[in-house]
């Protein structure tokens, strides 16, 4: 039997969800233990009417504090009340797959050996992890220790399924009163485990509200939370009788890792000014069991640069204080990082039918860690109520605004993604797997621009973003904003320019470029569909007005890169908009207007020769350069 532990607290929207998952388990040999932390709304009310409807094999009980407690007591209750031989714990506002349970159990009847089964999981909503990717087979002890370490077993207690006796043998109940007491039961329990078994396929889906926990306080409050787990971790390294716990203070690498992570605590107070916070938390560790001199040297590969961290323990505790802060003095407080990848983001107005073309594709995508912003300029064909609806839309608004750019503009101000997309209404992602595939690949660039199919009634095209950015590509064309991720912080410096209606993305980017003040990166992905029925496609004549009028402005830009080239480009760019200087532009010999039609007349077939088999495209594309090389020569 698998005892499943749901503690619960005040989460009446979403507890349905979470029970019902359990009840469509594929392993029927489950009791649900539902421990409720004296919730305040209708939470009990809908655990105790759905108990009474179910008509099923799995045992189902709901279990009452005295008190709110949190989470760990909670659990606590759980494991004592469970009669399972294995434990499973499930947070009340996340939900797992139907064959969860079974996937887990059947690795403990592939090896009895084994004490604990990690599964996957998806993130649904605004948070991003790195993806759990361990090897999916048996790890040892030595492997569990050194993955702990670093972060590749992620510290949850959700979606592990445990042997119910480890954890009484060897005490690892949940710290109470401690925040973080995930990372604490993960990390004692990973310094006792002989083995795990891992498993890749997702079997659990945890649900990110907009106040949970992760998300609703600040870097500083956090780490005041981790550095109680720090300090109960050294009692268990050094004071735990746990009977399978192993001799890890004898590892270097667990030396290091308590090295390294007692600096931030220290340093991250001392450097913001608050010195006798940065002594006060200095005290607490010299107070707490440490290696000692000859622990130190005893550990193996143990080095130079190990020992001189450690010889501020080795001075009394004002004089070890002051030699810490010396040996750090370089300390800087890290940015606060960004516990998000995506904002998608969605501008619409009277546009319904595209808004069900758009956002189906965005609900569908593989990777979920996103957060979906929507903007609506106060629509009145029913596309209110429609966003009104969706429950995975993160944050809306619908209000009159002034325009494409001022939503688009409102819409990045409410971004928290380290990059955004603007997957505007009537457009859609290319596959569900698009962000899947891109996420990885955003490391830092302003600008990452993928392909796009265009549709244009019932001719299709691919539009393919540059390998390398030059200028005479953006004369003419310009990054696709539906295949474009922008780097957020970028887009709240730099917003866009709202007197322009159609082109102000192309004249942002343009100017940026020009003046070497971004970074751009071509994916070579599929990302979006893009239907020509937009501004930008049926008002060309104005769209290009805006960009030479735009142009005009940029060539007197002070900071162009290789300014003489580029002017020289740019000025004759917007003379052959004018076909009276067009021809004082040929005759003078400046630049060949023949060469820059070929160009662009051998880019479009170069185009339609990607969309090829291989041997026909490199054939085609072969052709068309030899081709365009004997017309320049003749």
């Amino acid at each position: 039997m698998v005892s499943v532990i749901i503690p619960y607290y005040n989460v009446e929207g979403c507890i349905r969800r979470c029970i019902e998952s359990v009840a469509r388990q594929s392993w029927k040999d489950l009791e649900v233990l539902l421990i409720d932390d004296c919730s305040q709304d209708g939470t009990k009310t809908i655990v105790e009417n759905f108990i009474k409807e179910y008509d099923g094999p799995i045992s189902f009980r709901i279990i009452e504090q005295e008190k709110n407690q949190g989470q760990s007591a909670a659990r606590n209750r759980g494991i004592e009340e469970a009669k399972g031989e294995y434990i499973y714990f499930l947070d009340s506002d996340d939900y797992i797959s139907d064959d969860c349970i079974e996937i887990l159990c059947r690795e403990f009847e592939k090896d009895g050996n084994v004490q604990m089964v990690i599964g996957n999981y998806k993130i649904i909503g605004p948070l991003y992890l790195t993806p759990f990717q361990l090897q999916q087979r048996v790890h040892t002890s030595e492997e569990i220790i050194q993955e702990q370490l670093r972060f590749d077993i992620y510290t949850m207690p959700w979606n592990k399924l445990v042997r119910k006796d480890f954890l009484l043998r060897n005490n690892l109940l949940f710290q109470p009163g401690v925040v973080h007491e995930d990372n604490l039961w993960s990390f004692c329990s990973a310094f006792c485990f002989d083995k795990i078994a891992v498993v890749l396929k997702p079997t659990y889906y945890y649900m990110i509200r907009q106040g949970s926990t992760e998300r609703s306080h600040n870097r500083e409050w956090h780490q005041q939370q981790l550095f109680e787990v720090y300090k109960y971790l050294l009692k268990f390294i050094f004071l735990s009788d746990a009977p399978d716990k192993k001799n890890v203070k004898s590892l270097v690498e667990v030396f290091r890792y308590m090295q390294r992570d007692l600096i931030p605590f220290i340093m991250e107070p001392y450097v913001k000014g608050e010195k006798n916070r940065a002594f006060e938390r200095y005290k607490e560790i010299r107070q707490l069991p440490y290696w000692t001199n000859d622990e130190v040297n005893r550990l193996q590969d143990i080095t130079e640069k190990d020992r001189k961290g450690y010889t501020h323990f080795q001075f009394s505790v004002e004089k070890g204080f002051k030699k810490f802060v010396k040996q750090h003095k370089s300390y800087k407080v890290p940015k606060e990082m960004n516990t998000m990848k995506i904002s998608v983001i969605t501008v619409n107005y009277n546009n319904l039918s595209g808004l069900k073309r758009t956002l189906p594709s965005v609900f569908a995508q593989t990777y979920t860690g996103y957060e979906l912003i929507v903007v609506d300029g106060g629509s009145t064909d029913g596309s209110k109520e429609y966003i009104q609806s969706q429950e995975r839309i993160d944050q809306w608004v619908s209000e009159p605004d002034k325009g494409v750019y001022n939503a688009m503009n409102k819409a990045v101000k409410m971004a928290h993604g380290e990059y955004c997309i603007f997957m505007n209404s009537g457009d859609c992602f290319f596959t569900a797997d698009v962000l899947e595939t891109v996420v990885p690949k955003l490391q830092g660039k302003d600008f990452y621009t993928g392909c796009s199919t265009f549709i244009d009634g019932r001719e299709t095209y691919t539009c393919y973003s540059p390998q390398k950015m030059e200028v005479d590509f953006l004369l003419v064309n310009s990054l696709n904003h539906q295949a474009t991720f922008n780097r957020t912080d970028f887009l709240k410096e730099n917003p866009y320019n709202e007197s322009y209606r159609i082109t102000a993305d192309w004249g942002l980017f343009t100017r940026m470029w020009l003046q070497d003040l971004c970074t751009y990166e071509c994916l070579p992905y599929m990302v979006a569909i893009y239907y020509m029925d937009g501004m930008s496609s049926v008002n060309k004549e104005s769209a290009n007005k805006e960009r030479i009028l735009q142009l005009s402005e940029m060539v007197t830009l002070p900071k162009l890169r290789e300014k003489k080239k580029i002017k020289k480009i740019i000025d004759w760019y917007l003379a052959l908009q004018d076909r009276t200087k067009t021809i004082s532009f040929m005759e003078s010999g400046t630049l060949s207007g023949r060469a820059f039609r070929h160009k662009r007349k051998l880019a479009r077939r170069i185009n339609d020769a990607m969309m090829l088999p291989p041997l026909q495209r490199d054939a085609k594309i072969l052709f068309n350069a030899l081709k365009m090389f004997f017309k320049d020569l003749f």
